[in-house]
This record gives C-alpha cells, sequence and structure tokens, in this order.
C-alpha cells in the first residue's frame, strides 16, 4: 500500500499535467519565461526537499483550497447550525494550512502551478459533485457535504501518513504530522454532528 501512494505521489508531480516548454520560435524573439512554464530542468529546487515532499504540497494546495469552497457552502446552506458551526471552525484551520503549503512551496523552489486542474482524483470532487452541492440546501446539503468531507478527510490522512515516513523535509514533515492529527480530530467530530 505503501508504495502505491507513493507512485501515485510521484505520478502527481512527474506525469499529471507537468509544464514541458516548447521550443520557442526563432522569430520574434521568444516570450519570457514563467514559473508555470519554466521546464522542470530548470527548477532550482532545494535539496532538503525529495519528490514526495513536493507532490504532496503540490496536492494538498488544491484539495484544501477546493474544501474551502465546500465548506463556504456548508456555511450558507446546511441545515443544521452545528454543520454551519463546524464547517467556519474547520474553514479557519485549512486557510491558515493552506498558506503554510504555500510558503513551503516557496521554500522549495517549486513554481507556482496546479497540474491536478480538471482531473478526478481520490479525495477531490468532480465538478459535477460540486455543482450538485452547490445546488442542494437544508438536509439533502448535509448528507452530501458529510459524504464528501469524510471522503477528504480520510484521504488527507493518508497522504499525510505517507509523507510522516517517506518525506525528506522536516518542515514538511511535521506540517503533515499537523495536518494527519487534525483530520483524525475532525472525522471524529463529523462523526458526532
Amino acid at each position: 500500500m505503501k508504495a502505491l501512494v507513493v507512485v501515485a505521489l510521484l505520478a502527481a508531480l512527474t506525469g499529471c499535467g507537468s509544464s514541458v516548454a516548447a521550443t520557442p520560435p526563432a522569430a520574434p524573439p521568444a516570450p519570457t519565461m514563467t514559473a508555470a512554464s519554466t521546464p522542470e530542468a530548470e527548477w532550482k529546487i532545494d535539496p532538503s526537499f525529495n519528490s514526495n515532499d513536493l507532490a504532496w504540497i503540490e496536492l494538498m494546495i488544491p484539495m484544501d483550497d477546493q474544501l474551502l469552497q465546500v465548506l463556504g457552502m456548508a456555511e450558507k446552506q446546511s441545515a443544521d447550525p452545528a454543520v454551519r458551526a463546524f464547517a467556519t471552525a474547520v474553514a479557519s484551520g485549512y486557510r491558515d494550512e493552506v498558506e503554510k503549503l504555500k510558503l513551503n512551496r516557496t521554500r522549495s523552489g517549486m513554481p507556482v502551478r496546479n497540474p491536478h486542474a480538471g482531473h478526478d482524483m481520490t479525495g477531490m470532487m468532480t465538478e459535477p459533485e460540486i455543482v450538485a452541492l452547490g445546488k442542494a440546501s437544508g438536509p439533502a446539503f448535509d448528507q452530501l457535504f458529510a459524504k464528501n468531507l469524510k471522503e477528504h478527510l480520510n484521504e488527507s490522512i493518508r497522504l499525510a501518513k505517507d509523507i510522516t515516513k517517506n518525506g525528506k523535509d522536516a518542515a514538511v514533515k511535521y506540517l503533515a504530522g499537523e495536518i494527519q492529527a487534525g483530520r483524525a480530530a475532525q472525522l471524529k467530530e463529523l462523526a458526532a454532528l
């Protein structure tokens, strides 16, 4: 199982939409390359990070951004005041977490990009699921929200656990440990709602 997680993380970094710039035309002069178009070979990655760290950071940012969108829906569309309060509390922690992930991405030397845009991945909802959630309200919303949040939390725990074992950068491994513990607590809170 651990090998599958590592392979999935490596695939997320290297094969899932990786950016390789095309050869620029001879004339007119080639445009200046941006971080999103810079070939991976030109990245100046800090050696304290391994490929697992990088793949995890690159996956967690869009996962968390997506969940923040869903938590915002829960704050407005849930029929249950406890669910609304839970969503508000969880969203605050996720905003802080995204900032930490982005700081680690910057520190690593990895460019700002999202190679996972438009991909269906475990722990992330599909666009039709988000649309359905956006149209739901009351108890129907609460049921869909709980199902999707549980899937996200479980996948986040699995990925974070792998980084605590197979990551290299101390700060990334520490953050993964915090995320793993936080998600486990959130699963318990969700089950109690």
